[in-house]
């Protein structure tokens, strides 16, 4: 079930570049149409210069920008724009999320499909071909996930009735489920109780207290 289809980054923007000559301003300063939204514009980590176009190799430190424009998102590093998803529907702004999901030092985005919103697809940065591809094992889940304190990836699955949160660890660049905690009001005297579930080897749960 394909929700998107990734075009070029060399797929011409005419407004985008009509006004954004100046490579030097920030993306807020240069996006100014109504359909617009500038997402997240955030510090990334240093990229080789062999990846990047001998204007941009002097520009420090590398700025990400996540952009909208009706159905596309921009996914652009200083200023330029290395990457263009192209959906048939409007990603909700308030759905989309930005975090390092595969723990490699570099931010990552995660769109919404438009119905369930909390579905989607994940984009991890490539730094050695310096652009966002689909990570399959993010995607394998397909929902989003937050990161927790600890350095896990924790996925709310939680009902009318329960409390529900399955986290993840990578392991040998395998995502897999390593904990599950569920909290609800017992039916008979609605004492609140917390089960916590674990998994083996072959990702079979067990109740672990």
């Amino acid at each position: 079930m394909k929700k998107s289809l990734i075009l070029s980054a060399a797929v011409p923007l005419t407004l985008l570049l009509a006004v954004s000559c100046n490579t030097k301003k920030n993306t807020a300063d240069y996006v100014t149409d109504d359909n617009f939204k500038v997402y997240t514009d955030t510090t990334y980590p240093e990229i080789s210069a062999d990846d990047l176009d001998a204007e941009n190799t002097s520009e420090k430190p590398r700025k990400l920008t996540y952009a909208l424009n009706g159905s596309h998102v921009e996914l652009l590093l200083n200023d330029v724009t290395v990457k263009i998803l192209d959906f048939y529907y409007t990603p909700s702004a308030e759905n989309i999320s930005v975090a390092d999901f595969n723990f490699d030092g570099y931010e990552d985005i995660f769109i919404p499909y438009e119905s369930p919103p909390d579905y989607g697809t994940y984009y991890c940065y490539d730094p050695e071909k310096n652009n966002f591809s689909e990570n399959a094992e993010l995607n394998a889940i397909g929902r989003i996930m937050t990161v927790t304190d600890e350095g896990n990836l924790s996925e709310d699955k939680s009902d009318d009735l329960t409390k529900r949160f399955v986290e993840y660890q990578w392991t040998d660049g395998r995502l897999k489920p390593f904990r599950k905690t569920e909290t609800f009001k017992s039916a008979e005297n609605g004492e609140t109780i917390t089960n916590v579930y674990g998994y083996d080897g072959k990702g079979n749960e067990f109740l672990s207290s």
